[in-house]
């Protein structure tokens, strides 16, 4: 004897088991398509996306193709990471991202509710099955997987149809709607959870689509849904940005601002777009289907937030750079270089050399990065590119300083002034190139070589620990002896080099290659060492040390000539 099931349970297994069936099959199609494209999509990415057209295009196009506005949008958010993608170009992939999502509302609409599906989808299924587990090539069982996952799509979307069918003609949902914008804010709020809890807005949208064909729920109620799963698309641009570099989280933000500022515009708009694309619908003598008219209404309201941001986006990009800001780009800003100082020449001599211990602080950082064994490569990228991300800054200020009358005294402070910032990007550029070097040599086999290397990158430490202007234990007259100390111990490894090299102990590439190691890290340690005693005479308003004041007296007649 058969049990009768309540319409209630039905509509919940037709409404689980279709969600089930099509995001296993937008999972299957999705991957299987990705897969068989290979690097190409990437390819695609990477080098199509010069132009805001360009850019534009790609992410549509890609979206299309893979079916999924996530996997561009993660894809984007990669690509900005490692540096690959510029975030004003990434902007408008993403813009694209969302025009090419609007394919699988018209999928949907188009195959899903004008044919009989499974006189398609079943074939599909079974060919790709074929393909999958009988194809000799990786490419040839990925395009299998699409193909089964295209038929499983449909199969859950003719599950919700026949649901929503059904249910419909026993429920009318249209006297629970409020129609006005308080109800259409209700409705953008369900789609934005669904999609935000799915994690997927095709899948939403194939419900909305199902639902509306089925005369669960108006047209208006049902674009009001769809426009809340734009809203809530950027989720998973969210998810992918946590932990990710200062322009990944740019790209996130822009990506929620955009599907924010769309979202508001169609739903202000949302009575309007609909009569019009009734309107429109005429004209091109479509079917006055629900299906078709939410399918009209998502590419109407992305294509106009695409139109919406060509004059917005620039504003929108300074908005976002002001944000997320890492550690490196905030100790990078000037915290001394005040415009209004440039009319004191006194004051604004004083805010240089402040922002010059700073660069102090940098300088002598990525000496003792680049002298531990192994050296320290984060340490010495994050501190080097302060330096060099400040050095214009400060380079500019003094150029806007040197513009003013100045008296002589203050035009040879000037010119010191800068050449301390010059000898502090020698010591950065020096220790760099010997990090990059030291990273590949390692430490020497030889115990003599490795104990003179490990005495010589001591007093490299001590000395970077002593140039800290800052510090309060720093003196000229220490760094002095252990200047001294430093240049002793480099005697004695370069020696020890030159006789391993003649006995054969390591061979003459080896040879080479450790002192020109030993040597730029000397040179570094000198630039540093210079600029602290530079800034130390700067400070006190002391004559500059003898051996460098034909390298100042050069500079001041720089300042003076610009």
């Amino acid at each position: 004897m058969g049990t009768a099931t309540s319409p209630p349970f039905d509509l919940f297994a037709s409404l689980t088991g279709g969600i089930g069936m099509f995001l296993l099959g937008m999972h299957m199609l999705t991957e299987g398509l990705k897969l068989a494209a290979g690097r190409a999509l990437e390819t695609l990415l990477e080098s199509g996306t010069s132009t805001r057209l360009r850019g534009l295009a790609a992410g549509a196009l890609i979206t299309a193709l893979v079916q999924s506005s996530t996997a561009v949008t993660v894809a984007s958010i990669g690509f900005v990471n490692t540096g690959l993608l510029s975030l004003r170009n990434a902007m408008w992939v993403i813009f694209g991202s969302n025009v090419g999502s609007t394919l699988n509302a018209w999928l949907v609409a188009a195959l899903g509710f004008g044919l009989k599906i499974d006189a398609f989808a079943l074939p599909l299924i079974g060919v790709g099955a074929i393909m999958l587990f009988a194809g000799r090539t990786v490419r040839s069982r990925a395009m299998g997987q699409a193909l089964a996952g295209f038929g499983v799509l449909f199969l859950g979307i003719d599950v919700l149809k026949e649901g929503f069918s059904s249910f419909g003609t026993r429920l009318e949902l249209t006297s629970y709607l409020r129609p006005d914008y308080v109800g259409y804010l209700i409705l953008v709020g369900v789609g934005t959870a669904l999609t935000v809890l799915m994690q997927t807005s095709s899948a939403v949208i194939a419900i909305v689509i199902a639902a509306a064909q089925g005369g669960l729920i108006p047209v208006d109620a049902a674009c009001a849904i769809v426009i809340g799963t734009n809203v809530g698309t950027p989720s998973t641009a969210i998810l992918a940005a946590i932990g990710a570099t200062a322009n990944a989280r740019r790209l996130a933000a822009v990506h929620v601002l955009f599907n924010l500022v769309t979202g508001a515009v169609a739903l202000l708009m949302l009575p309007l777009l609909i009569a019009l694309l009734d309107v429109m619908r005429s004209w091109f003598d479509q079917p006055a289907t629900p299906a078709v008219m939410i399918a009209m209404f998502h590419t109407a309201f992305n294509v106009l937030g695409v139109l919406l941001m060509i004059p917005i986006a620039a504003p929108m990009l300074r908005i976002v750079r002001k944000r997320f800001r890492t550690r490196e780009e905030e100790i990078a800003r000037p915290r001394h270089l005040d415009r209004n100082s440039l009319a004191v020449p006194d004051l604004a001599v004083r805010a240089l050399r402040m922002e010059l211990a700073r660069t102090q602080a940098f300088a002598s950082a990525s000496l003792d990065a680049s002298a531990a064994i192994p050296p320290n490569e984060c340490l010495l990228a994050r501190e080097a590119g302060a330096l060099q991300a400040l050095a214009p800054a400060i380079a500019n200020y003094a150029r806007q300083l040197s513009g003013a009358r100045l008296p002589p005294s203050l035009v040879d402070v000037l010119a010191r002034a800068l050449r301390t910032l010059q000898y502090q990007e020698n010591a950065v550029e020096a220790a760099r190139q010997a990090s990059a070097l030291g990273s590949t040599l390692g430490v020497p086999t030889d115990p003599e070589l490795a104990s003179r290397l490990t005495a010589f990158h001591g007093a490299l430490d001590a000395l970077a620990t002593s140039t800290d202007i800052d510090k309060t234990a720093f003196s000229v007259g220490a760094v002095e002896i252990l200047l001294d100390a430093a240049e002793e111990h480099y005697a004695h490894l370069k020696e020890s080099l030159l006789q391993a090299g003649a006995n054969a102990r390591i061979d003459i590439r080896s040879m080479q290659d450790w002192l020109r190691l030993a040597s730029l890290q000397r040179r570094a340690t000198e630039q540093v060492a210079k600029a602290a005693r530079m800034l130390a005479a700067l400070e006190s308003g002391t004559a500059a040390p003898a051996e460098m004041r034909a390298e100042a007296d050069d500079g001041a007649l720089a300042a003076n000539g610009s």
